[in-house]
């Protein structure tokens, strides 16, 4: 497993309406990738988990792919 950012600091916040920052820490399912992968911590995977959330409830984000 190759992380999407190795050792990842300067993410200071994740906004819902930035879809295409978003995309890069969803899978080809359409799952969150976890904090292994991302190489974030536990509070920066928390924001970006709540702005994946936030951006497929107003349809900015497909909830499943399209496999």
């Amino acid at each position: 497993m190759a992380k999407i950012f190795k050792n990842r600091k300067d993410v200071a916040y994740f906004d819902y309406k930035d879809f295409k920052t978003l995309q890069r820490y969803v899978n080809v399912y359409g799952q969150i990738e976890t904090r292994k992968k991302t190489g974030l911590t536990e509070s920066q995977q928390k924001h970006l988990s709540a702005a994946i959330k936030k951006a497929r409830h107003i349809a900015l984000l497909p909830f499943v792919s399209n496999n």
